[in-house]
């Protein structure tokens, strides 16, 4: 929710106009801004008195670092910063989308599907954040968002280097007392198993719409944390072991979050009726990507929002992406969240003519991209409960003039096909200095040569 600029507030901060406020918190205030290409952007501006503060300085400029390190991995993406301003500031990529804790809040819990691929997001984050060299520290609902192509997660406020020793003084607890691992409750170093079990924390909030180890005083809920089992009732039987590997007090009791990803992904095939498919194995994440496409196509430079989109953009919000969705619970006003999101991320596919309707077909569920050097990638969650998917294509659309192209799951190119889910990059020639866009339209075969109903990707390259 955006709120109003009061009289005080900044009007702009570095390049950026400042439009409303996103909120605020004890290192600071968040605000709505737009770059001067039309980008919409959260500015986050510490408070004038923390900033004369050289150890939190310290850790301001050490939360730049790791946005950078870490942006575009399925992150808010670093835009700019200037951690030397008399007030420092980051400004990255706005997402249009609620948290987490404000979904749960208003919606209620996420149902198993929903949960599964909440974890599935989160498990992919943590992945890439850890392969980076960085630990988040104080991943929470809160630190959620929930962008209509899929979770992202924000405020690296407190993470550090994985190689590194923390900023925070000796026998000093940072963090957020309800979702931080016990090691971290009690004082001593972090690591990415760590973050493992904030993030368990965070699915067993998801799943019953409560805190895992109560309310109360901090110290008596670090206390919790230390020695009493989380509250899982009414969690999913299908999430729930998930949730307590991750949960587990010793670290090593507990799945990395690459291995929780592999779980995760099991757990979301064992949940479609009927047996499963053999998917050729898909290339392993160390493969490059494949070569830049033969025929060049046209860059479409444009801002990618304007100053009076920005109430529709708000407008729009919503916890669609990767199925976030609780089951759907009216408003006042007969409105509901999931139908929103449905209009938003969830394609339906096309009953193919001359299949019988008790067949289902596949369908797409849902995309997200990101970028990586100069390559742009774009995945597409789909589902397959008849398991005749055979294969996927795309076409560049809008001005871009990608060539169309089709590839079977069992020749996938430079695309990583794993179980329900496609990834694919191309070679958008990002770092170049200069804001821009293309456009994709994607969609998957089924083996009867029927396609799914198409969904157009913008793929966006950032300076």
């Amino acid at each position: 929710m955006v709120g109003v600029l009061q009289p005080a507030d900044p009007r702009l901060i570095g390049p950026f106009q400042l439009l409303g406020r996103l909120g605020a918190g004890g290192m600071g205030r968040v605000f709505l801004g737009m770059s001067a290409a039309g980008r919409p952007v959260a500015v986050k501006v510490v408070h004038a008195e923390l900033a004369a503060d050289p150890e939190f300085r310290a850790r301001f400029g050490s939360e730049v670092a790791a946005a950078r390190k870490v942006s575009g991995l399925f992150t808010a993406l670093v835009v700019d910063a200037d951690v030397e301003a008399p007030v420092p500031w980051l400004a990255t990529a706005y997402v249009a989308g609620p948290s987490l804790s404000e979904a749960v809040r208003h919606r209620g819990p996420l149902t198993t599907g929903s949960l599964l691929a909440l974890a599935a997001g989160l498990a992919k984050s943590l992945t890439a954040i850890h392969a980076a060299g960085v630990v988040h520290g104080d991943l929470k609902p809160s630190n959620v968002l929930l962008a209509p192509d899929g979770p992202r997660v924000i405020d690296f406020g407190i993470s550090q280097a994985a190689e590194v020793t923390p900023l925070a003084r000796a026998g000093l607890v940072v963090g957020t007392p309800s979702f931080m691992s016990p090691e971290q409750a009690a004082g001593q170093d972090v690591g990415p198993l760590s973050d493992v079990f904030s993030l368990g924390a965070v699915l067993a909030y998801a799943a019953t719409g409560r805190k895992p180890f109560g309310t109360g005083q901090p110290a008596a809920v670090l206390e919790r944390v230390v020695g009493e089992t989380a509250d899982l009732k009414d969690a999913p039987a299908q999430v729930r072991p998930l949730i307590e590997r991750c949960l587990a007090k010793e670290r090593a009791g507990r799945p990395t979050a690459a291995e929780l990803l592999a779980e995760v992904t099991a757990a979301q095939s064992a949940t479609e009726p009927g047996p499963g498919s053999a998917r050729p194995a898909p290339p392993g994440p160390g493969v490059p990507p494949g070569p830049r496409p033969a025929r060049s196509r046209r860059r479409w430079w444009r801002p990618l929002i304007t100053a009076p989109a920005i109430a529709g953009l708000l407008a729009l919000s919503g916890a669609a992406g990767y199925g976030l969705v609780s089951a759907a619970q009216p408003d006042r006003d007969g409105s509901s969240l999931s139908q929103t999101g449905a209009k938003m991320a969830v394609r339906r596919a096309e009953p193919p003519p001359g299949r019988a309707p008790s067949v289902p077909s596949p369908r797409i569920t849902g995309t997200f991209t990101y970028q990586q050097g100069p390559m742009v990638y774009f995945e597409i969650s789909y589902s397959d409960p008849g398991h005749h998917a055979a294969g996927f294509g795309f076409v560049g659309v809008e001005g871009s003039d990608w060539p169309q192209q089709y590839h079977s799951f069992s020749n996938p190119a430079a695309g990583i096909v794993e179980a329900n889910s496609i990834s694919y990059p191309l070679n958008q020639g990002c770092g170049s200095g200069i804001e821009f866009t293309s456009t994709v339209r994607a969609w998957i075969d089924d083996s009867a040569g029927h396609r799914s109903k198409p969904v157009t990707i913008q793929l966006a390259c950032t300076t």
